[in-house]
């Protein structure tokens, strides 16, 4: 008789067709072996679907599935956790590598500690060729008693880190909790605010994680505007907001949650200072947003028919 697989492992992908292979092989090297992987192709138009055609021949943890048309990162994330048949739940990127130890890790703990709702490793950043640029700082122990101070280590601690708690091993009864990733960059990280308040985050000593830097990774392209629209599928004044919509969206996670009042008007107050000491940046963002609204409606004008 068939048992559904304890980890579910969802892997979004666009385009990803020159580090897909070494990803996927990271994945199906992993010790621990009672998983699948959920593979949500975002209508690639370059070889992509060949190699997961391929890969899911040779081994049956491996479910493909092909969107006929992009709907942007955020529905494709969604899309690889609605999937899932796992108690645990993986996402996994398509250019970056997980060490053959690092499920093991991650289950380990989340089997010995009710407490914890994700478990993710130290992280190596690599080039494109994968030589090693740098190693993460532990960061992402997030080990209070009171989902109100976690909360609090979310939004103003972790406000300019790196997200590397993304790629680990989470519960998805929790995470089902939450409103899951957003379509701006660094909205995973209100996601991580929403999924604190459920259990503690606990970050594995070693490095078991390589996340790959590269020219198309959307870390580099935060101010090309037609990237970013199209990675998100969404418009440029959504894109190119981010902080004042974490910060929005961190202000709506605290009044919804069930934290008592006093905590609540702490935590608000802290996001508002958030959003104050990154006043230079929201300046930056709706100067970039300002700039590509007033040349979408002279585009727009100027192809009107008053105007030929």
């Amino acid at each position: 008789m068939y048992r559904l697989p304890r980890v579910s492992i969802g892997l979004p992908v666009f385009n990803g067709e020159r580090y897909l292979k070494e990803a996927l092989d990271s994945l199906l090297a992993q010790t621990y072996t009672d998983f699948d992987i959920i593979i949500s192709d975002n209508a690639s138009t370059d070889n992509t679907e060949r190699i997961c055609l391929d890969y899911a021949a040779k081994d049956r943890r491996i479910r493909y599935y092909r969107l006929e048309k992009n709907l942007g990162m955020a529905a494709n994330y969604k899309q690889v956790f609605e999937l899932r048949t796992g108690e645990y739940f993986k996402w996994a990127a398509a250019d970056d590598i997980c060490m053959p130890d690092y499920l093991s890790r991650c289950v380990e703990v989340l089997d010995s500690d009710s407490s914890v709702v994700l478990v993710c490793a130290k992280a190596m950043y690599i080039d494109e060729n994968g030589a090693l640029l740098s190693k993460g700082a532990p960061a992402w122990n997030v080990l209070s008693d009171y989902p109100h101070e976690r909360l609090r280590y979310i939004i103003c601690v972790q406000s300019d880190a790196k997200v590397d708690a993304w790629s680990g091993v989470v519960r998805a009864d929790a995470l089902l909790k939450t409103r899951l990733i957003p379509s701006y960059p660094s909205g995973d990280k209100r996601a991580l605010g929403e999924l604190c308040l459920f259990g503690k985050f606990v970050e594995i000593p070693e490095y078991l994680y390589m996340r790959r830097e590269h020219e198309n990774a959307s870390s580099f392209n935060t101010a090309n505007v037609e990237w970013m629209e199209n990675f998100f599928n969404e418009t440029s004044l959504n894109v190119f907001l981010p902080t004042v919509r974490l910060c929005v969206d961190h202000f709506i996670t605290v009044m919804h949650s069930k934290l008592f009042v006093a905590d609540k008007l702490c935590l608000a107050l802290a996001t508002l200072k958030v959003g104050y000491w990154s006043k230079n940046r929201v300046i930056k963002e709706i100067r970039i947003a300002a700039k590509y609204a007033v040349k979408a409606f002279l585009f727009s004008r100027g192809r009107s028919p008053g105007l030929r």
